[in-house]
């Protein structure tokens, strides 16, 4: 723990909510260039937003219509550095399609700070990272949601109340906490720095 204590104040690690978390540490963090992949209604994103007050770049990954909505409830509140990134909701498309894209028109690093609260699967969340990898600022941060996360115990993904759920993952993908997979598996893999037990990581300079 003496990294978290370095890297980020006490104050900003004693806060409960997982958005309000997200936009302290985005706040201790001094980066400028912030990603968000899955935005849902853009609550963390207005946190991050306030934060910056204008300086550097606020980009939103999600569907078409979940981005819209949350740029135009930032643009509404006054913050004009925000970039879509849309994707569709057909059933190969994600967000990955919109880091790919990302990717390759770029020339170096394109953010210092992404928060991944998007499917939370190994299929669509592996790839994610690895690409969140090669856009990421050495030095910057990586924040992801819901560790311990299942599809068996999410309010709205478990079988019972989307049945739908049974045919596209086995029982074992169901029960298992795949957030937690890709980070034990590939963050901790690829050297990063734990700032925050189990949800932020610096990547290395």
């Amino acid at each position: 723990m003496e990294a978290v204590a370095r890297a980020f104040p006490e104050s900003a690690l004693k806060v409960s909510g997982p958005n309000e978390r997200t936009v302290a540490c985005f706040a201790a963090s001094g980066c400028s260039r912030y990603a968000e992949i899955g935005v849902y209604e853009g609550d963390t994103a207005l946190g991050v937003a306030e934060v910056l007050a204008g300086r550097g770049e606020l980009h939103l990954f999600d569907f078409e219509d979940r981005t819209r909505a949350a740029a135009e409830r930032l643009r509404a509140a006054g913050h004009a550095n925000v970039v879509e990134h849309p994707n569709s909701r057909r059933l190969l498309d994600s967000y990955n399609w919109s880091l790919m894209e990302v990717l390759r028109a770029s020339d170096g690093p394109a953010f210092d700070y992404v928060f991944l609260d998007g499917a939370h699967t190994w299929a669509h969340d592996a790839l994610a990272f690895l690409l969140v990898d090669r856009l990421l600022e050495p030095g910057g941060y990586i924040d992801f949601d819901d560790y311990v996360w299942t599809l068996r115990d999410s309010p709205s993904m478990n079988p019972r109340a989307f049945p739908e759920v049974r045919r596209l993952y086995s029982d074992e993908q169901i029960a298992e906490r795949q957030v937690q997979l890709v980070v034990e598996l590939l963050v901790r893999d690829r050297g990063y720095e734990e700032i925050v037990c189990n949800r932020v990581f610096r990547k290395a300079s």
